[in-house]
Parts: structure tokens; C-alpha cells; sequence
């Protein structure tokens, strides 16, 4: 049975709830930002991971070139959920925490629905990488997690910077090419790192830095929580 259309019904209903969540949480101009400059970086960066032979989905998936136009949604609503969990942790404008949070979180996020996808045949991974989870390169959780980190910070230095008008959104627009190609070019040098570590280590020692990078270090923080929300009042009483 083809349960490509549920996948993409799920992407869509993602993409939406997130965009309203983001529209009330944040106002309408930070949620354009988010979801409209998310898609075209997802379209552009799963294209490239399609050309390079690095991921290949169904082919009953609807297209736009070489991406899938619709399950690519899943990108930016995953990378909302993971930066709305990491602004209750710290600032929202500390960038180098944030996005070290959704390098964190993005993998927890999107390897459940990897293990899915192979599962279901939506997509699968045709690199020769070691891998786990019946097919999911070692690399693909750092992959997923360089994604979302890149595309926060492209969007939050922008924001930072003064523009007129429309200025913010037009830069994003011609940024998120050159994010999406600076994303591959991490993504290459993580898996050549990635198998030569488990070459020369073993996957033994690949299992205990995604263990260290994407479970321990999170866990550290969330188990903090109270702290960092004392510093967050505390900040905010500082600025006001």
C-alpha cells in the first residue's frame, strides 16, 4: 500500500500548525520569515542531498526538481518545534545557545521519523556510510542538526542587522542559497569525519558521541532549567 499521501497530509498540517503558532507567538512578520525563507532553504538543501546521492524518496512524492514539494514542509516545522523548546531554555538572542540547541534537539525530532520513513519506504539513505536504526548513516543526526543550526543563525544574524522596508526578508531570500550550500559542504566534512572515526574507532565510539552531543549535553541543560530561567528574569530585568 503507497502511504506516501499520508506523509505529505502530515508535512502540510505540520507546516501549518507551526506558521499559526509562530503567527500568534511571534507576529506575522517573524513567521513569514520562518516558514516562507524555511522552505525554499529546505527545497534547496534536500535537493542537493538528492543530487549528491546522500537521501532518495518515494517516487510517487510530488516534486519540485529534484525535492519533494511537499514532504520537504517537514523541515521548517520540525526546526520551529526544536528553536520553541531552546528559546524556553535560554534567550532567544543568544545565538551561539540557541543554535547549539537546535543542533541538539533537531536530531531527536527527526530520527523517529527517519526510522520511519525507511521503514514505511517514504525515503532511505543510499550512502555506503556505517550506519544504524536499519539505515540511517551515523552522520545524518549531525547532518540534520547542522541543518537546523545553520538555517537559525542565517535568520537571526539577519535580524539583527537594520533594514527598511522589506530589506530583512529580501536578504533572507538571497542568503538561504549560500546557507544551504554552506550546510552540504558541513554536512560532506561530517561524514568524512564520521567514517573515519568509525574506521579507525569503531561504531562503539560513534554511539557515545551521539550519546554525549545529543542526549547528555541536552540533558544537562533541561535538568538546569530552573537556573537558566532565573538568568532569563534576570536579564530581562537588567535590559528593561
Amino acid at each position: 500500500m503507497d502511504t506516501t499521501f499520508f506523509v505529505q497530509l502530515a508535512a502540510i498540517l505540520l507546516f501549518s500548525v507551526c506558521f499559526v503558532h509562530s503567527w500568534r507567538t511571534e507576529g506575522q512578520r517573524a513567521a513569514q520569515q520562518w516558514f516562507f525563507i524555511g522552505f525554499i532553504y529546505a527545497v534547496l538543501i534536500v535537493t542537493l542531498l538528492v543530487v549528491t546521492g546522500q537521501i532518495a524518496y518515494h517516487r510517487n512524492m510530488l516534486v519540485f526538481g529534484a525535492a519533494p514539494s511537499l514532504t520537504v514542509m517537514l523541515f521548517p516545522g520540525i526546526f520551529y518545534i526544536a528553536y520553541a523548546i531552546a528559546k524556553r531554555i535560554v534567550e532567544p538572542t543568544e545565538l551561539r545557545a540557541m543554535a547549539y540547541l537546535i543542533f541538539a534537539l533537531t536530531p531527536w525530532l527527526m530520527l523517529p521519523l527517519d526510522a520511519l520513513g525507511i521503514g514505511a519506504g517514504w525515503w532511505f539513505f543510499p550512502s555506503e556510510s556505517f550506519s544504524f536504526l536499519n539505515g540511517i548513516p551515523f552522520y545524518i543526526p549531525f547532518a540534520w542538526g547542522i541543518a537546523g543550526a545553520t538555517f537559525f543563525l542565517m535568520l537571526g544574524r539577519i535580524r539583527k542587522i537594520r533594514f527598511r522596508g522589506n530589506g530583512q526578508f529580501f536578504a533572507m531570500i538571497i542568503a538561504a542559497p549560500v546557507a544551504a550550500a554552506l550546510t552540504l559542504v558541513l554536512i560532506a566534512i561530517t561524514q568524512v569525519l564520521v567514517d573515519t572515526i568509525a574506521v579507525f574507532g569503531g561504531t562503539t565510539i560513534l554511539y557515545a558521541v551521539l550519546a554525549i552531543l545529543f542526549l547528555l549535553f541536552p540533558l544537562q541543560l533541561f535538568l538546569n532549567i530552573p537556573r537558566l530561567a532565573n538568568r532569563k528574569s534576570k536579564f530581562k530585568i537588567h535590559n528593561s
